[in-house]
Protein backbone atom coordinates (compact mmCIF):
# COMPACT_ATOMS: atom_id res chain seq x y z
CA UNK A 1 0.00 0.00 0.00
CA UNK A 2 1.31 3.49 -0.99
CA UNK A 3 2.26 5.90 1.65
CA UNK A 4 0.61 9.40 0.75
CA UNK A 5 2.59 12.79 1.39
CA UNK A 6 0.91 14.82 3.72
CA UNK A 7 1.50 18.93 3.46
CA UNK A 8 0.38 20.42 6.68
CA UNK A 9 -2.16 23.10 6.33
CA UNK A 10 -1.38 26.36 7.82
CA UNK A 11 -2.26 29.99 8.00
CA UNK A 12 0.30 30.43 4.81
CA UNK A 13 -1.09 27.58 2.60
CA UNK A 14 -4.58 28.29 3.01
CA UNK A 15 -4.06 31.63 2.74
CA UNK A 16 -2.35 31.69 -0.48
CA UNK A 17 -5.20 29.26 -1.57
CA UNK A 18 -7.81 31.82 -0.63
CA UNK A 19 -5.94 34.47 -2.37
CA UNK A 20 -5.20 32.40 -5.99
CA UNK A 21 -9.58 31.20 -5.71
CA UNK A 22 -10.53 34.46 -5.16
CA UNK A 23 -8.13 35.91 -8.15
CA UNK A 24 -9.48 33.12 -10.48
CA UNK A 25 -12.84 33.16 -9.35
CA UNK A 26 -13.10 37.04 -10.42
CA UNK A 27 -11.21 36.65 -13.37
CA UNK A 28 -11.85 33.61 -15.51
CA UNK A 29 -14.83 32.88 -17.15
CA UNK A 30 -13.35 30.11 -18.93
CA UNK A 31 -12.14 28.80 -15.81
CA UNK A 32 -14.92 27.91 -13.92
CA UNK A 33 -15.42 24.54 -12.80
CA UNK A 34 -17.49 22.16 -14.85
CA UNK A 35 -20.31 21.84 -12.56
CA UNK A 36 -20.87 25.54 -11.28
CA UNK A 37 -18.57 25.54 -8.26
CA UNK A 38 -18.16 27.49 -5.07
CA UNK A 39 -15.20 29.88 -4.31
CA UNK A 40 -14.30 27.38 -2.11
CA UNK A 41 -14.58 24.69 -5.04
CA UNK A 42 -11.34 26.53 -6.00
CA UNK A 43 -9.87 27.06 -2.71
CA UNK A 44 -9.84 22.87 -2.79
CA UNK A 45 -8.11 22.65 -6.26
CA UNK A 46 -5.81 25.41 -5.29
CA UNK A 47 -4.64 23.98 -2.41
CA UNK A 48 -3.68 20.52 -4.08
CA UNK A 49 -1.64 22.28 -6.48
CA UNK A 50 0.05 24.45 -3.58
CA UNK A 51 0.68 21.19 -1.51
CA UNK A 52 2.52 19.85 -5.23
CA UNK A 53 4.04 22.98 -5.54
CA UNK A 54 5.83 22.44 -2.10
CA UNK A 55 6.04 18.88 -2.52
CA UNK A 56 8.25 19.96 -5.61
CA UNK A 57 10.54 22.46 -3.66
CA UNK A 58 11.34 20.40 -0.67
CA UNK A 59 12.37 17.71 -2.93
CA UNK A 60 14.21 19.44 -5.28
CA UNK A 61 12.50 19.34 -8.59
CA UNK A 62 12.78 21.68 -10.60
CA UNK A 63 9.11 23.34 -11.95
CA UNK A 64 9.73 24.26 -15.30
CA UNK A 65 5.68 25.63 -15.93
CA UNK A 66 3.26 26.29 -12.67
CA UNK A 67 -0.31 27.00 -13.12
CA UNK A 68 -0.02 29.26 -10.00
CA UNK A 69 -0.20 32.82 -11.22
CA UNK A 70 -1.72 36.86 -10.02
CA UNK A 71 -3.45 36.74 -13.30
CA UNK A 72 -6.33 34.51 -14.97
CA UNK A 73 -8.09 36.92 -17.55
CA UNK A 74 -6.20 34.85 -19.78
CA UNK A 75 -6.66 30.93 -20.23
CA UNK A 76 -3.34 29.64 -20.62
CA UNK A 77 -2.90 26.69 -22.88
CA UNK A 78 -0.72 25.10 -20.79
CA UNK A 79 -2.69 25.24 -17.24
CA UNK A 80 -0.60 21.73 -15.66
CA UNK A 81 2.34 21.67 -14.08
CA UNK A 82 5.89 21.13 -16.18
CA UNK A 83 8.40 19.18 -13.76
CA UNK A 84 11.85 18.35 -14.20
CA UNK A 85 11.90 14.30 -13.27
CA UNK A 86 15.38 12.73 -13.46
CA UNK A 87 16.22 15.25 -16.22
CA UNK A 88 13.24 15.03 -18.60
CA UNK A 89 10.44 17.39 -18.44
CA UNK A 90 6.78 16.11 -17.45
CA UNK A 91 3.33 17.94 -17.44
CA UNK A 92 1.71 16.92 -14.39
CA UNK A 93 -2.18 17.54 -13.96
CA UNK A 94 -3.29 17.49 -10.27
CA UNK A 95 -7.13 16.97 -9.05
CA UNK A 96 -8.01 17.43 -6.06
CA UNK A 97 -10.89 16.51 -3.63
CA UNK A 98 -12.13 16.89 -0.02
CA UNK A 99 -11.55 14.10 2.37
CA UNK A 100 -13.36 10.68 1.10
CA UNK A 101 -12.35 8.04 3.15
CA UNK A 102 -11.62 4.94 0.79
CA UNK A 103 -13.56 6.26 -1.98
CA UNK A 104 -12.21 5.64 -5.50
CA UNK A 105 -10.82 8.26 -7.16
CA UNK A 106 -12.63 10.38 -9.98
CA UNK A 107 -11.22 11.59 -13.27
CA UNK A 108 -14.65 13.05 -15.73
CA UNK A 109 -15.01 11.23 -19.05
CA UNK A 110 -15.62 14.55 -20.97
CA UNK A 111 -12.86 16.23 -19.61
CA UNK A 112 -10.40 13.06 -20.33
CA UNK A 113 -12.01 12.48 -24.07
CA UNK A 114 -11.36 16.04 -24.59
CA UNK A 115 -7.75 15.79 -24.49
CA UNK A 116 -5.93 15.11 -27.50
CA UNK A 117 -2.69 13.39 -25.70
CA UNK A 118 -2.37 11.33 -22.62
CA UNK A 119 1.14 12.13 -22.04
CA UNK A 120 1.00 13.24 -18.69
CA UNK A 121 0.76 12.11 -15.34
CA UNK A 122 -2.06 12.84 -13.07
CA UNK A 123 -1.28 13.28 -9.13
CA UNK A 124 -4.12 13.03 -6.96
CA UNK A 125 -4.80 14.94 -3.93
CA UNK A 126 -7.29 15.34 -0.79
CA UNK A 127 -7.91 18.07 1.62
CA UNK A 128 -8.40 17.10 4.97
CA UNK A 129 -8.63 19.79 8.00
CA UNK A 130 -4.78 19.32 9.05
CA UNK A 131 -3.05 18.52 6.28
CA UNK A 132 -3.56 18.00 2.15
CA UNK A 133 -2.67 14.49 1.35
CA UNK A 134 -0.99 13.58 -1.81
CA UNK A 135 -2.30 10.41 -2.40
CA UNK A 136 -0.27 9.13 -5.58
CA UNK A 137 -0.25 9.39 -9.44
CA UNK A 138 -0.77 7.30 -12.27
CA UNK A 139 0.19 8.37 -15.89
CA UNK A 140 -3.17 9.52 -17.68
CA UNK A 141 -2.94 6.93 -20.55
CA UNK A 142 -3.60 4.21 -17.83
CA UNK A 143 -7.12 5.91 -17.05
CA UNK A 144 -8.87 4.82 -19.77
CA UNK A 145 -8.69 1.19 -18.55
CA UNK A 146 -11.08 1.70 -15.27
CA UNK A 147 -14.62 1.50 -15.45
CA UNK A 148 -17.10 4.46 -15.77
CA UNK A 149 -19.00 6.03 -13.15
CA UNK A 150 -22.25 6.79 -14.22
CA UNK A 151 -24.53 7.16 -10.82
CA UNK A 152 -22.93 10.32 -10.33
CA UNK A 153 -23.12 14.11 -11.29
CA UNK A 154 -21.22 13.85 -14.45
CA UNK A 155 -19.81 10.54 -16.00
CA UNK A 156 -16.26 9.41 -14.42
CA UNK A 157 -13.31 7.03 -14.33
CA UNK A 158 -12.92 5.46 -11.09
CA UNK A 159 -9.91 4.85 -9.92
CA UNK A 160 -9.33 2.41 -7.18
CA UNK A 161 -7.09 4.43 -4.44
CA UNK A 162 -4.66 0.82 -4.16
CA UNK A 163 -3.97 1.17 -7.96
CA UNK A 164 -1.77 4.60 -7.39
CA UNK A 165 1.69 5.01 -7.54
CA UNK A 166 3.64 6.36 -4.34
CA UNK A 167 5.25 10.01 -4.91
CA UNK A 168 8.47 8.95 -3.48
CA UNK A 169 8.75 7.57 -6.83
CA UNK A 170 8.92 11.07 -8.46
CA UNK A 171 12.09 11.26 -6.58
CA UNK A 172 13.45 8.02 -6.07
CA UNK A 173 12.45 6.49 -9.14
Amino acid sequence: MIQPVSIPRDDLLDNLANLYANTLFRHSKKMKPRFGGTIEDHKIGKLGELAFDEFCKENHLPIVHSPLRRDYRKLRIQDDFIVEIFGKRRKIEVKTRSYKQDKPLFYNKAQYDEKEHYNYYVVFAEVRWYSVDLLGWIPASEIAKYPVRKDIVSPAYAIPIKDLRGMRLFVEG
